[in-house]
This record gives structure tokens, sequence and C-alpha cells, in this order.
């Protein structure tokens, strides 16, 4: 995940890109594999490399991609 940071006033302030490859995240909802927990949202979600889709009720809506070995479409810091 990339974190763009810049100062403002008395507070840092991180824009947070979810770096995640095309396609990571078309994970069927059977095949999902948890990443979050209850409640959590979707920031939290992108927050930790995490996919988040609440389109299936019974299906984690926070979970795991499926990466090729470390693609991502930028860098972590």
């Amino acid at each position: 995940m990339q974190r763009d940071c810049f100062e403002l006033g008395l507070f840092i302030v991180c824009n947070v890109i979810n770096c995640l490859a095309p396609g990571a995240c078309d994970v069927q909802p059977t095949a999902r594999e948890n990443c979050g927990f209850p409640g959590i949202t979707e920031i939290e979600c992108n927050a930790n490399q995490c996919c988040y889709n609440s389109d299936a009720p019974d299906s984690p809506w926070c979970f795991k991609p499926v990466l090729a070995e470390g693609k991502y479409l930028c860098e972590r810091y």
C-alpha cells in the first residue's frame, strides 16, 4: 500500500492508495478468505490491502485478494 503523506499544520495527512493488481479482487464469494472483522469499513479494508465487496451477503465483505507473486500497481513505502 502506498501512502502519500504531507504535513498540514500540526497534523500529518496520508492519502492511502489501494495498490492491488487489476483482477486481484475477482474472487468468487464462496472462495473468499476473510481479511477483516465484523463491521469493517471499505476504507479500513482497503488500508489493509484487502478487497471489499458487499454484494454477497453470506460471504466475507473484506477478503484477501488473489495476487500473482508480489504484483502491485505501486510500490510500498
